[in-house]
């Protein structure tokens, strides 16, 4: 059984309820514009929106696209796809959503808990792939900021997880080893997948029990109260 030391936590989805946050950004920003010209209902949106969004982030996180190419085409998509083609409107709604997320301060149920609980035991470090002007801000609005000995982004250095040198740079700059540390996160594909790669532990927050991964993680959770069983 190994000794852990350094937790690395992903935010967005884990402890931070990004997708609660952004839902209620993109509402006020569909109605601040009147999007209600071009789509039936708010939920026809996100229908286009949602599906199209995470193949852009996984092409991003590929290094195929830019952050600015991977913001333009996210948000222009839903309105071409019902014949608007109008790309300061998509900027606008880009602009004024992003501005909206940060201010949110929406907790996956049980982070708080979860947060008191380890902080006395472990030093712990976000590691992300957001966007740096959004992680601190809604880390600071969620009144999470303090539990954490520091933030790792992709845009560090220019590589998203999965990557290994993602991996090896958050190790170095936290002065952790991989084998004293575990990685905490939503996403197989970046945040489980990533840490496996190179050795390190990981605990699968899975809170919808999606199957058909290509490997069984370290430990896998449905909420994240079963973390202080583990640690």
């Amino acid at each position: 059984m190994r000794q852990y030391k350094s937790l690395f936590i992903d935010l967005d989805d884990t402890v931070y309820d990004f997708t609660a946050a952004s839902r209620e950004s993109f509402k006020e920003s569909y109605d601040l514009l009147h999007y209600e010209r071009y789509f039936n209902s708010f939920e026809q949106y996100m229908e286009i929106y949602e599906p199209h969004n995470l193949e852009l982030w996984r092409i991003y996180g590929e290094g195929k696209i830019t952050k600015a190419e991977l913001n333009r085409r996210r948000y222009l998509h839903p309105l071409e796809t019902v014949g608007v083609n109008d790309p300061q409107l998509a900027e606008e709604f880009c602009r004024n959503a992003l501005s909206l997320i940060p201010t949110k301060d929406k907790l996956i149920d049980g982070a708080i808990e979860l947060l008191e609980y380890l902080r006395p035991k472990y030093s712990m470090y976000i590691l992300s792939n957001g966007f740096k002007e959004l992680q601190s801000h809604k880390m600071r609005t969620a009144g999470i900021d303090r539990y954490f000995d520091g933030l790792i982004l992709s845009e560090d250095i220019g590589v998203n997880k999965p990557n290994r040198e993602l991996y090896d740079y958050a190790l170095q700059k936290s002065g952790s080893t991989v084998e004293e540390s575990i990685m905490i996160g939503d996403m197989f594909d970046t945040d489980i997948a990533g840490a496996a790669n190179i050795g390190m532990h990981q605990i699968y927050f899975n809170p919808k029990g999606k199957k058909g991964h290509p490997f069984e993680p370290t430990y896998e959770v449905t909420h994240l109260s079963q973390i202080k069983d583990i640690l």
